[in-house]
């Protein structure tokens, strides 16, 4: 899957920045932190004051899975679908790579992606370019619920062609979310998220369709 990050210009927003809700709150910091803590001078001083359950990456083989998914054999186990997040993607997008199984359970965690060489290399940056897709929402074709999900038939604008794209979306109160009073963002269950950059230029059917989930 060709995958498009939109860049980020003078008052546009950092969709990689944007974490989904669920990432929000473990990100506050406590009261009463210092605000020494609260700036960590650098990623050498963070790895000295957390406790990091670091992948051992003499023993790690990343690979490519069937269904596009990639894949991990580490101590003597087979992970057939992983997730990878980064922990601090403003500061370190190339650091503190947070390396999970299918149930969100962390495996491990990749200091950084210079200690990865070739195939592994490639296999984990292609993984994050999935994580942090953000295409922009040309049109909303069709939008219906189901089961407490909502499914939306979109046509989006990614790696510089249309394409058509179906998502899921669960908790739209959290899930979907304005950005402002002319943009929104959308969390599909992927983890994927999907930008709508003028609300005002989207046709009619489209808004129309979204105006429901629009808090």
């Amino acid at each position: 899957m060709e995958t498009h990050v939109i860049p980020a210009t003078d008052g546009d927003i950092n969709t990689e920045a944007v974490e989904a809700p669920e990432q929000i709150n473990a990100k506050k910091p406590a009261k009463g932190q210092t605000e020494q803590k609260n700036d960590i001078a650098s990623a050498g001083d963070l790895s000295q004051a957390v406790d990091i359950g670091w992948l051992k990456l003499d023993e790690a083989e990343f690979f490519d899975g069937t269904g596009g998914f990639t894949g991990l054999r580490y101590e003597d186990k087979e992970y057939k679908r992983i997730q990878l997040r980064r922990a601090m993607p403003d500061r370190y997008p190339s650091e503190y790579i947070s390396v999970a199984d299918h149930d969100n359970k962390e495996i491990g965690m990749i200091k950084s992606l210079v200690d990865l060489k070739g195939d592994q290399l490639r296999i984990v940056s292609d993984e994050l370019s999935r994580r942090y897709y953000c295409p922009e929402i040309l049109e909303i074709k069709s939008v219906r619920d189901k089961l407490g999900y909502v499914y939306m038939e979109m046509e989006v604008f990614a790696g510089g062609e249309k394409h058509e794209r179906n998502a899921a979306v669960n908790d739209v109160n959290k899930n979907i979310r304005m950005l402002g009073a002319n943009r929104l963002i959308i969390f599909d269950v992927d983890g994927n998220r999907y930008i709508i950059n003028a609300l005002d230029k989207l046709d009619g059917k489209s808004l129309r369709r979204l105006e429901p989930y629009m808090f």
